[in-house]
C-alpha cells in the first residue's frame, strides 16, 4: 500500500499542497509549529475520516476559509485509488474514485494507516477510556465493518441511558436491555477476537523491535462465544439494574470495560516505568503492522509523529530495523532530521516545512 501523492487545501495552515511521497521513508521536518504534524493529520483523515487530535471538522478548515479539501492518489495491489474529503464547518463529504461513499466502511477499508503519537503514551496509563479508544482505533482498522456495529451500540445504549434518566417503567426498558446485551456482545467478541490474533504477534515482537525480553500481552476482561458473552452482560445488568436507576445511566457494557496493557502478566498502568510505557505501545503498533499486513496482503502506511524525542538510541535503532525490513511506507516528522539519517535508509525522501508551506529537500 502506497499513498501515491497528498494535495491539501485551506487545512490547517497548510493552504496549497501538493506532495509526491516516496514509497519508502518520507522524513518530514522543520521546527515546531510549522505544519509537520498537520501533513500526518491530513493523512490520517483521509484513512479515517476524523482527527486524530479530536479536533471538530470546522477546527480543520483555515482560519477565514469557509471550507478545505483534501485528496490523495494510493496504489494499492497494483491498482490506483483517489480518496477525496471536502471539509465544511459542519461536516464532512468523502468521495472513493470520484464516487459519492454509500458506506463509511468501504471508504474506511481502503487506506488504513496506523499512527504513533507520543500523546498516546498517555493513554496506557490513564483512564480505562483512554484504552478502550485506543482498542477500538485498532479493531476498526482491521475490520471496518466494526464501525457499523460499534455505532450500533452506541445508539442503543443513548436511548437506553435516556429511558434510565427517564425513569421509564420496566416494560419499556426492557426491549432496550436486551438490544444492549445483543450489541455489547458483538463488540465484546469483535475486541476478543482481534486481541487474541494479535497476541500470537504481540507476545514475541519486544525482544526484535524493543530490545525488550519481558512478555507483552493485551488483557480483556471477558472473553468466550457470543452466546457466552451475552449470558455474562445480562448478569451484569441484573446484578447492576438498580444501581442504574438511582444514577439514570448504563453501568454494564464495553462502553465500561477496562483493557489492561501487561508486562510479564502485571497491569503496566501499575508497575510499568516510563521506558516500559514506549516500548509497550511501540511494540503494539508493530504489531498491529504484522496483523494488518497478513489481513491486506501488503504492508500498511506508517504514521510516526516526532518519535525520535520519545525513544533512547538503542530503542529507536531496533524499531527502524524492524520496519526496514518491511519494506513499507513511512512518513515521520521531526524537528532534527540528521539524527534520523543513520537509522532509516538512503532512499529516504526529505520534505522541508515551513509556516505551511512544503518543499521537497534532496538531502540535509
Amino acid at each position: 500500500m502506497f499513498l501515491e501523492q497528498l494535495t491539501a487545501r485551506q487545512f490547517r495552515n497548510l493552504n496549497e499542497v501538493d506532495l509526491c511521497w516516496g514509497p519508502g521513508f518520507n522524513i518530514i521536518w522543520g521546527n515546531n509549529a510549522q505544519g509537520k504534524t498537520n501533513l500526518l493529520e491530513a493523512v490520517y483523515l483521509l484513512g479515517h475520516l476524523k482527527s486524530f487530535r479530536g479536533a471538530r471538522t470546522a477546527e480543520l478548515i483555515q482560519e477565514g476559509m469557509t471550507a478545505a479539501r483534501l485528496t490523495g492518489r494510493l496504489v494499492s495491489r497494483e491498482v490506483r485509488h483517489r480518496l477525496e474529503v471536502s471539509l465544511e464547518p459542519h461536516g464532512q463529504t468523502p468521495r472513493l474514485d470520484d464516487k459519492p461513499v454509500q458506506k463509511l466502511s468501504q471508504f474506511l477499508g481502503t487506506l488504513r494507516p496506523v499512527l504513533f503519537t507520543a500523546d498516546e503514551l498517555v493513554l496506557l496509563k490513564g483512564a480505562p477510556a483512554g484504552r478502550r479508544a485506543l482498542l477500538d482505533r485498532a479493531v476498526l482498522q482491521a475490520d471496518p465493518g466494526y464501525l457499523d456495529r460499534f455505532h450500533a451500540y452506541s445508539r442503543v445504549l443513548r436511548q437506553r441511558n435516556q429511558l434510565l434518566k427517564e425513569r421509564a417503567a420496566p416494560a419499556l426498558l426492557e426491549p432496550w436491555n436486551e438490544a444492549l446485551i445483543e450489541n455489547g456482545a458483538r463488540i465484546r467478541h469483535d475486541r476478543q477476537v482481534f486481541l487474541a490474533g494479535l497476541q500470537q504477534v504481540l507476545s514475541g515482537i519486544g525482544r526484535d523491535i524493543a530490545d525488550s525480553s519481558e512478555q507483552l500481552s493485551f488483557g480483556y476482561p471477558h472473553a468466550g462465544a457470543p452466546d457466552q458473552l451475552q449470558a455474562g452482560l445480562r448478569r451484569e445488568q441484573e446484578q447492576l439494574l438498580a444501581r442504574e436507576r438511582q444514577l439514570g445511566q448504563t453501568l454494564a457494557g464495553p462502553h465500561r470495560d477496562d483493557p489492561e496493557p501487561l508486562i510479564d502478566g502485571r497491569p503496566l498502568k501499575l508497575f510499568g516505568s516510563q521506558g516500559q510505557n514506549r516500548s509497550f505501545l511501540l511494540a503494539f503498533k508493530a504489531a498491529q503492522l504484522i496483523d494488518l499486513e497478513r489481513r491486506l496482503g501488503e504492508p500498511p502506511l506508517l504514521l510516526l509523529d516526532d518519535l525520535a524525542s520519545e525513544l533512547d538510541a538503542g530503542r529507536q535503532a531496533s524499531f527502524f530495523a524492524f520496519l526496514r525490513r518491511r519494506r513499507g511506507q513511512v512518513l515521520i516528522t521531526t524537528t532534527h532530521p540528521a539524527t534520523l539519517g543513520e537509522a532509516v535508509c538512503p532512499q529516504a525522501r526529505y520534505f522541508r516545512v515551513e509556516q505551511g508551506r512544503v518543499e521537497e529537500r534532496q538531502a540535509i
